[in-house]
């Protein structure tokens, strides 16, 4: 980041990683006169941001949880991943989801998962609590590590299993495709992109912008995937 401010561009489009230890050097990018433009993620302090471009993660994660709840029937248990922090957007849709459980879905208890990503800590989640009927997943390649977890469960319990994951990656769909998941929430990269070069000439221009630019999200599921209307939401690969 540091490079890219020594190479003095007039606005800096970014989805932060972090939202504490990208602060600094964005901060000092802003006091230099470079319009930052948040996409996607958040930093923890946005009172110097140009505009922050992003889908409401919380409003997300409670759409997550009504899914997932109406899936499994509104009683059993579901597992989730921990909150970590940093990832703003990844905390946000975890908080969402477990607030409209505890609000509106008492009959649901929540399990976690543990922090690491790969086979074995769902497999130990499974060992851990065989009740497991529904999975919230807040990332592509966790669902897809997940997905290939439950294959590996006896098949009278992979029936019984529901799982709501993040994000619309082609991988991901074929998933849903197949009934290896049960419903996406996508949102909309390509449009937090166009808006992001749209608001930085704005801004770059002297003209007015919208200090938070909504972008929203959509519902995937096999009933609503090969209809124009949701298909342009998968997520593509490449600009090709």
């Amino acid at each position: 980041m540091n490079a890219v401010v020594a190479s003095n561009p007039q606005a800096i489009a970014i989805a932060v990683n972090d939202g504490r230890a990208l602060y600094a050097p964005l901060k000092a990018a802003s006091d230099r006169g470079i319009k930052i433009i948040g996409v996607d993620t958040r930093l923890a302090d946005t009172s110097f941001v140009t505009t922050n471009i992003s889908s409401n993660n919380r409003a997300l994660g409670a759409e997550a949880a009504r899914t997932l709840a109406k899936l499994m029937g509104n009683k059993g248990t579901a597992m989730i991943p921990p909150i970590t922090p940093g990832i703003t957007t990844v905390a946000d849709r975890i908080q969402g989801f477990i607030d409209e459980m505890k609000a509106n879905h008492k009959n649901i208890k929540i399990v976690y998962k543990g922090i690491s990503e790969d086979a074995s800590a769902f497999s130990a989640a499974f060992a851990a609590n065989p009740d497991i009927t529904g999975m919230f997943l807040i990332a592509n390649n966790e669902a897809l590590v997940a997905a290939g977890a439950v294959r590996q469960l006896p098949a009278e319990r992979q029936s019984k299993i529901s799982v709501v994951s993040f994000d619309a990656a082609p991988a991901l769909v074929q998933s849903l495709k197949n009934n290896q998941i049960q419903a996406i929430v996508a949102q909309k990269p390509a449009e937090m992109g166009a808006l992001a070069v749209q608001n930085a000439r704005k801004a770059i221009m002297g003209q007015a912008v919208a200090k938070d630019i909504p972008t929203g999200g959509v519902g995937l599921t096999q009933a609503n995937i090969n209809q124009p209307a949701f298909a342009q939401y998968v997520y593509k690969s490449n600009c090709n």
